[in-house]
């Protein structure tokens, strides 16, 4: 049950064909292609999609709950230890990006992803591997110390960027900025709190002090020399800041002094996505500041950012990522057309999703004072800007003569290995299972 459980999410759907007595190759006419509502194979689609989208809701809040069950476990089993409760918090952390994985796997089974990055960079760190099979699991090589910034398209975007960290072995790794009103909602608040992702306001003087606090933690720990080390701050400041000093060692809770902590934080320096509105926002904005508006991205956001990578000091390379989304035509919006709805219930996902990466070495990024982080920041996206100009133009690539332009390529399922698929199954079948089986007896008793 589970493994054929795995394989109608995953890959063939052989399993539940075979019940409905439609052949695989029938299916591909029958629920890829788009036919009036009224039509039997319209009616059969919808339901198809329906059927998913409740699979979907269903796998996601039992396999949320079990995930959230396994922290209460693993804080109250071993919370004398900060490093081993940490070590399996990151383990649940990228339980819950396989969680996500697998649901945009059960409804977006088509889409792929590509991978763009200079020749360059590909030599220090092997973005795109040396293997051209795309059946397999894509392994790439990030720095386990960085920071990863993307413009801002869809409300997912950082599902397919988590799932870049995950093909480094950074899933359980992964920090992310959210709005502190969705620390409040119900189980996942709690879970999200949990892998101390970073909560802010959007006042700056109640953020700022989060940043601080939260970012010099990580810091610490990637220096080996945080409170998962057996650090403590020295003391607090009247406003709530934690001053960290070499000297505040605490004797006697010393475990692995020294262990470097990886961390990957991946940020919407934009700080919405693109839509017609915020467009509309960004360039009264940019008059206001007296900059040139961007045609493909918004303003990015530059106190959070600079205050980031100047608190981040274990930080060694900057990612900067540029998104886009196939079947978006220049002066469309991909919020529009790639909305929950339409991926859940209608089918529409994008066919491939393009990720262009660039390094920047965080040495080389001026941060002096904010005004010469400033004009830095607006240079990157001005370059963004243009890699986005260039793919509107050649039809949905980033460049149309990679050799002549000096980069590489890849196109890769977003997906997990079919172990970690029935791991994060297995609690959702076997309840879904259970609960079938009490359904059977009581309507046939």
């Amino acid at each position: 049950m589970i493994i054929g459980g795995t394989y109608i999410i995953t890959r063939h759907n052989e399993y539940l064909l075979h019940y409905i007595h439609i052949s695989v190759n029938q299916r591909f006419d029958l629920f890829s292609k788009p036919y009036t509502l009224m039509s039997l194979p319209g009616i059969l689609y919808q339901t198809w999609r329906a059927f998913l989208c409740f699979l979907s809701v269903i796998i996601f809040i039992l396999g949320a709950i079990f995930i959230v069950l396994q922290q209460v476990l693993i804080k109250t089993i071993v919370r004398f230890s900060p490093h081993y409760t940490k070590v399996l918090l990151d383990s649940s952390k990228k339980s819950f990006i396989l969680l996500l994985i697998t649901i945009f796997r059960i409804n977006s089974r088509n889409t792929k992803i590509r991978l763009t990055v200079p020749k360059e960079l590909n030599e220090k760190q092997a973005v795109i591997p040396e293997s051209k099979d795309h059946n397999v699991l894509v392994k790439t090589v990030l720095d386990k110390q960085s920071i990863m910034i993307a413009n801002h398209q869809i409300y997912t975007d950082w599902v397919y960027l988590w799932w870049l960290s995950y093909t480094s072995n950074l899933g359980g790794s992964v920090y992310i900025l959210l709005k502190k009103s969705l620390s409040y909602i119900p189980l996942l608040g709690y879970g999200m709190k949990n892998y101390e992702f970073i909560f802010l306001s959007r006042k700056w003087q109640e953020d700022q002090i989060t940043l601080h606090n939260q970012l010099n933690e990580i810091d610490r720990n990637g220096r080996g020399l945080g409170r998962l080390n057996g650090m403590i701050p020295e003391w607090t400041t009247p406003e709530g800041k934690f001053i960290w000093t070499d000297k505040s060692l605490q004797s006697g809770n010393i475990h692995e002094a020294g262990t470097k902590w990886p961390y990957q934080l991946i940020l919407f320096p934009e700080g919405t996505n693109l839509s017609a509105n915020t467009r509309k926002k960004s360039i009264k904005y940019a008059e206001k500041i007296n900059k040139q508006p961007f045609n493909n991205v918004l303003l990015p956001h530059v106190t959070g950012l600079y205050t980031i990578i100047k608190s981040l000091t274990s930080c060694k390379y900057l990612y900067d990522v540029t998104i886009a989304y196939s079947g978006v035509d220049r002066h469309e919006y991909a919020q529009d057309i790639y909305t929950m709805k339409k991926v859940f219930l209608e089918g529409k996902s994008p066919q491939c999703i393009d990720i262009h990466i660039n390094l920047v070495k965080t040495e080389d990024i001026p941060l002096k004072n904010v005004d010469e982080f400033s004009d830095w920041l607006f240079k990157r996206w001005e370059i963004k800007d243009q890699l986005l100009e260039n793919y509107y133009d050649n039809d949905g690539v980033f460049y149309k003569d990679e050799e002549k332009s000096n980069v590489i390529s890849g196109i890769y399922d977003c997906c997990c290995s079919s172990k970690e698929y029935l791991q994060i199954l297995f609690v959702p079948c076997l309840t879904l299972w259970v609960v079938l089986q009490a359904f059977i007896k009581w309507v046939f008793k």
